[in-house]
């Protein structure tokens, strides 16, 4: 049975509002999109898809608060569950994470520290269908819930009763794509696994990574009867006897209110960002490093400067009142951290502890 007291307090928490509602959404490049989208509505993920990217990659709190900052996560937006991050976020730590480990189960062993109810909404939503089946058409209708990203997702149902499902990641990285790609489809065998209650064989397991040395080790992660590389897109095979397998949690009732609220987030999430909202995490991730300017950021948001300064007067603000409302932030969250000065001044791009006190002063005086 599904925990009530959970899935209202998801209900609760999830936010269903725009995605340029301020502190709730966290706002990147824009992208083009499968659903047909407009091209410059920014592809963002829920955070909860980060916070288990992290949890696999990091064995400790520090470990993963630091391949967070490195890319360019705010650690501030991975709590709570009201909030969205760029996939351009995810595409980051996929990266280091392949820089720092070849391991050709990489996505396999992030995808085992998955545990019901961690990816927030759509684990209740999985969990309360009636068999895996529909678990897996309502996964598919409601991919745009969890992540915006033109990736490729769909259920092809076969003449034997079988199904297939597609899970195929497209961040224009095929390194990342192919990791992040075998991490989705055992992420989905290990909700279907838990939700049924016993484990499950698929009938086949495609992926596009090339075969590695070790694909003996990729086979017995899947368990599947067969397993093939360099596919065009990432596949799993399910049996129909395990298809119409009841779960465990099934539930009607809960699952129409689930769907029902799913569908309110996909339709708020159709209101366009703020250039603020997108101009945010451009300038907080790049603060530590080369000089940001306002041709820079314009070019990094494909708009020309002037357009950039256009519109930020229009939402009544500046590049330079930007830039020190996002130090300002930033500041009060490493601080509240322990970190020093020093430290400080260097992550928001001061060029000493003495700026960094000054402008402290400014910011507590309200100037």
């Amino acid at each position: 049975m599904i925990d009530t007291v959970a899935v209202l307090q998801v209900l609760k928490t999830t936010a269903w509002w725009p995605l340029a509602a301020g502190k709730n959404a966290v706002s990147g490049k824009g992208g083009s999109l499968m659903n047909g989208k407009s091209a410059s509505m920014p592809t963002t993920a829920h955070v909860s898809a980060a916070r288990l990217i992290l949890t696999g990659l990091g064995d400790t709190e520090a470990d993963r608060t630091a391949l967070a900052e490195r890319a360019g996560v705010p650690t501030s937006h991975l709590t709570g569950n009201a909030t969205r991050i760029p996939t351009a976020y995810l595409t980051r730590l996929w990266q280091l994470a392949r820089k720092q480990n070849s391991d050709p189960l990489l996505g396999l062993r992030v995808a085992g520290r998955w545990r019901f109810g961690c990816l927030h909404l759509g684990d209740y939503l999985f969990g309360a269908a009636g068999d895996l089946a529909e678990a897996l058409s309502d996964l598919v209708r409601q991919a745009a819930w969890f992540n915006t990203a033109a990736n490729q997702i769909r259920l092809t149902r076969g003449a034997d009763g079988s199904a297939t499902l597609t899970y195929q990641i497209r961040s224009g990285d095929p390194e990342v794509d192919a990791v992040a790609s075998q991490f989705a489809l055992a992420t989905q065998l290990a909700r279907a696994q838990d939700t049924l209650g016993r484990p499950i064989r698929p009938l086949h397991v495609g992926l596009t990574s090339a075969a590695p040395a070790r694909s003996r080790d990729v086979a017995d992660g899947f368990r599947a009867h067969r397993l093939d590389f360099g596919a065009e897109a990432s596949t799993v095979t399910v049996r129909p006897a395990d298809l119409v397998a009841p779960l465990l949690g099934a539930d009607p009732r809960l699952r129409a209110v689930l769907m029902d609220h799913t569908e309110r987030i996909k339709g708020a999430q159709v209101a366009e960002p703020t250039w603020s909202d997108r101009l945010r995490p451009v300038v907080q991730a790049r603060l530590a490093g080369d000089p940001l300017s306002l041709p820079r950021a314009a070019r990094l948001l494909a708009v020309s400067s002037r357009s950039l300064q256009r519109r930020l007067q229009e939402e009544g603000t500046t590049w330079r009142g930007l830039v020190d409302d996002v130090r300002r932030e930033y500041a009060g969250e490493l601080l509240s951290r322990g970190l020093t000065r020093v430290q400080i001044a260097r992550r928001l791009g001061f060029g000493d502890a003495r700026a960094l006190r000054a402008a402290l002063r400014r910011w507590e005086s309200g100037d």
